[in-house]
C-alpha cells in the first residue's frame, strides 16, 4: 500500500481527531479555552509516543513544544498554531458538519486541521514502519491569530535548531502552496500640532488633521503596484471639538511588502517624512511585524523536493505567492528552509463558510508523510 493509499485509509480517524480540536473553541484572547485545548492536545501527543514540553504562558495560551527523536538525520520543524479568530459559542452559529465531502466549522482550515495532519502523519509513518529522515518537532502557538508576539522568540529560536520548516497552515484556496508571503507593517505615525479658536484666532492654530492629509497622500504615494508594495493609511482620528484646529492626530498605516528591499524602502521613506507646517511634530511608530517569505535559495531546495513528492504521488498542486503572512515569515527570514501552505485545502478561512475539502486534505497528509520520511512511494 502506498502512502496515498495509507492516507486515504486514514480518514476516519482523521476526521474523528479533526472534529475533537474543533469542538474546543479556542479563541485568541480566551486563554482558559486555549488552555483547554492545550490539555487535549497534550494529552493526544503524549499518548502518541511525543515527548511535549509545555511552556507556560501569562497573558495568552500555553504553548506546546513535541519532539520525536530519529536519530541523525534532516531535522524538520512543523509549524502550528491552535488559536482561533472565532469567539466562545461560535459553534452554536457554525456547526460542524460533514457534506459532500466537505468538513465545515470554525477553525477546521485554520489551522486545526493543519495539526490534524501533523498528528496522523506520524501515526501513519510509525504504524506502517516507515523511516523517518531526521528528527521532527511540533510547535503549537497559541498567537498567530494576534500576530505572535508572545511566541516569535521560541519560533525563531527553534527555526535556528532545525534543517527545514514546514508550515501547516491551509493551502490557497484553489488549494495552491505558498512558496512566498508579504511582509506586514504596522505603523502609526502620531502628529502634534498647536490648537486655536477656529473662529477668532485660526492662524495661530497649527493643524495635526491638516498635516495628517499632507502625510496620507505622502504615505500612500509609496505604493508600488509593478513591485506588489502597498502602503495604506487605514485608521485615523483627529481634533476634539469642531470649532478647535486640531491639535492631535493618529492614523494607522499598513504595509505590505514582497521583499526585504522594499520593506527598508518603504520603512526609511516614512521616517524621513518632513512636516508641511514647521510647527508640527511627526512621530513614526510601529514597524514591520513580520518580513517578506521570499523564494531564497534554500527555499528553492526545499520547494524542488516538495515538487518530487507531487510527482511520485500523482498529485498536481501549484505554487503561490499570498499577501497574509505567517509564521513561516519569521524562519524563512533566517535563512532557514521554509516551505508554507502545507496543510489542509479547502476555502473560507475567518470566513462563516470555512471548511476543508477532505479527499485533498488527505492527499496532503500524504506529501507530509513522504516530506518527513525517507519514502518515495
Amino acid at each position: 500500500m502506498n502512502i496515498k493509499e495509507l492516507a486515504y485509509k486514514e480518514e476516519p480517524a482523521y476526521l474523528n481527531t479533526l472534529k475533537s480540536l474543533v469542538k474546543l473553541e479556542s479563541p485568541s484572547s480566551d486563554k482558559a479555552a486555549v488552555d483547554a485545548l492545550a490539555d487535549f492536545l497534550e494529552e493526544l501527543l503524549r499518548a502518541d509516543g511525543w515527548l511535549v514540553e509545555r511552556l507556560p504562558q501569562a497573558s495568552v495560551g500555553d504553548q506546546l513544544v513535541a519532539r520525536w527523536d530519529a536519530g541523525a538525520g534532516s531535522s524538520s520543524l512543523l509549524l502550528c498554531h491552535f488559536d482561533t479568530v472565532w469567539p466562545l459559542g461560535t459553534l452554536e452559529v457554525m456547526p460542524i458538519k460533514e457534506k459532500d465531502g466537505l468538513l465545515y466549522g470554525p477553525g477546521v482550515l485554520d489551522m486545526k486541521a493543519g495539526i490534524t495532519n501533523a498528528i496522523h502523519a506520524m501515526r501513519i509513518i510509525k504504524e506502517a514502519g516507515l523511516t523517518l529522515a531526521g528528527p521532527v518537532t511540533l510547535l503549537l502557538t497559541t498567537d498567530e491569530e494576534t500576530g505572535s508576539h508572545h511566541s516569535r522568540e521560541l519560533i525563531e529560536a527553534l527555526a535556528q535548531e532545525h534543517d527545514r520548516v514546514l508550515v501547516l497552515e491551509p493551502g490557497r484556496d484553489d488549494g495552491a502552496y505558498k512558496i512566498g508571503r508579504k511582509g506586514t507593517g504596522d505603523f502609526r505615525v502620531r502628529i502634534k500640532g498647536i490648537s486655536a479658536h477656529a473662529g477668532n484666532n485660526p492662524k495661530e492654530g497649527a493643524s495635526a488633521l491638516r498635516e495628517l492629509a499632507h502625510f496620507l497622500f505622502y504615505a500612500e504615494s509609496l505604493t508600488d503596484d509593478n513591485a506588489a508594495t502597498s502602503v495604506n493609511v487605514t485608521v485615523a482620528t483627529a481634533g476634539s471639538a469642531s470649532n478647535v484646529i486640531a491639535e492631535d492626530a493618529i492614523a494607522n498605516i499598513d504595509v505590505r511588502v514582497l521583499t526585504l528591499d522594499e520593506q527598508e524602502r518603504v520603512t526609511k521613506a516614512l521616517h524621513a517624512y518632513k512636516p508641511k507646517d514647521p510647527r508640527v511634530t511627526v512621530e513614526i511608530l510601529g514597524g514591520v511585524n513580520r518580513p517578506p517569505l521570499e523564494l531564497t535559495d534554500a527555499n528553492k531546495a526545499l520547494t524542488n523536493e516538495f515538487k518530487q513528492h507531487l510527482k511520485t504521488l500523482n498529485i498536481e498542486l501549484e505554487s503561490s505567492v499570498v499577501g497574509g503572512g505567517s509564521d513561516g515569515n519569521f524562519t524563512s527570514a533566517l535563512g532557514v528552509a521554509t516551505l508554507d501552505g502545507l496543510g489542509s485545502s479547502g476555502m473560507g478561512p475567518h470566513a462563516r463558510h470555512e471548511h476543508i475539502r477532505v479527499r485533498e486534505s488527505l492527499e496532503r497528509l500524504a506529501l507530509l508523510v513522504a516530506l518527513l520520511t525517507r519514502s518515495q512511494a
